[in-house]
């Protein structure tokens, strides 16, 4: 039986794992009836038994968007967040969204005096009483890494403001992925993690994953130049779409098409909530 080959983004070549489509395909809810037929397309694609991921995600998306529009935006996560970078939309601004749903109260743009210099903070995030800083590290392409010379300069930052400032302890969250020396860092001195695919329950993909923090990048109906006009108008999330008025939402560089298509996507993926039962 021929073996089939995936060339990452790193260069690094290795075995087709099937499993892993079926798992991604699983996590934003492709059909059943479909899933067979996805693996089967992606099968038929590769050139001399190998295939680059960006390929690979190349194929399920031209498969799945004409049978199942709402899982083939789901399954583009992953570069929304990163787009949020391009947008403008400071990645900062979008975690401080994050924690405010698990009860933070939540300060951006912060400067802190230290013991020796001071300090540009991401975020003060504070609940319960504890005082923790967040460093954000967001990259623009999959292949980086945030390694452990990042995990060292956060925790000496915090080492430095945390007397002075009444801090508690203090986080370290980026877009992409950890280097095994960064989590062994981090894990030795307490300081919570958060990456895309780290820890596993809790870590970026699962915080974003939420209906309700889908980012407006997600929505292809949109052009790069009409998800930057919205951001700027500060609608951020697919849900920005249903709480805005059409006033507030109205752009002469935005097409009526497309802010129309954009919403009946955004509904697809981020379904209102239930209205409250009066009593």
């Amino acid at each position: 039986m021929d073996k089939f080959y995936v060339i990452k983004k790193s260069g690094e070549r290795e075995e087709y794992d099937e499993e892993k489509v079926r798992r991604s395909m699983n996590r934003v809810g492709v059909p059943d009836n479909i899933k067979s037929e996805v693996l089967s397309h992606i099968k038929e694609k590769f050139e001399n038994n190998q295939m680059t991921t960006d390929d690979i995600f190349r194929h399920i998306l031209e498969f799945l968007e004409p049978r199942d529009r709402k899982s083939s935006l789901r399954f583009n996560l992953r570069q929304a967040i990163f787009d949020l970078g391009p947008t403008g939309f400071p990645f900062e601004q979008y975690l401080a969204q994050i924690f405010k749903t698990m009860d933070y109260k939540v300060s951006t743009n912060n400067i802190m005096n230290g013991d020796c210099v001071r300090h540009e903070i991401d975020l003060l995030i504070e609940k319960e009483g504890h005082r923790e800083i967040v460093e954000v590290k967001f990259h623009n392409h999959h292949v980086v890494k945030t390694d452990v010379q990042v995990a060292l300069y956060t925790y000496a930052r915090f080492l430095d403001v945390k007397e002075k400032n009444d801090i508690d302890n203090v986080w370290l969250v980026t877009n992409t992925k950890l280097t095994s020396d960064a989590i062994s860092y981090a894990n030795c001195k307490g300081m919570p993690v958060i990456a895309w695919n780290y820890p596993e329950k809790g870590n970026l993909q699962d915080l974003v994953e939420d209906p309700q923090m889908y980012p407006i990048t997600l929505l292809s109906s949109l052009s790069e130049s009409e998800k930057k006009r919205l951001i700027e108008k500060n609608v951020v999330f697919c849900r920005d779409l249903f709480t805005k008025s059409d006033a507030e939402l109205a752009d002469p560089l935005i097409r009526n098409q497309s802010l129309q298509k954009a919403r009946e996507d955004a509904l697809l993926v981020c379904p209102l909530p239930s209205p409250k039962r009066s009593e």
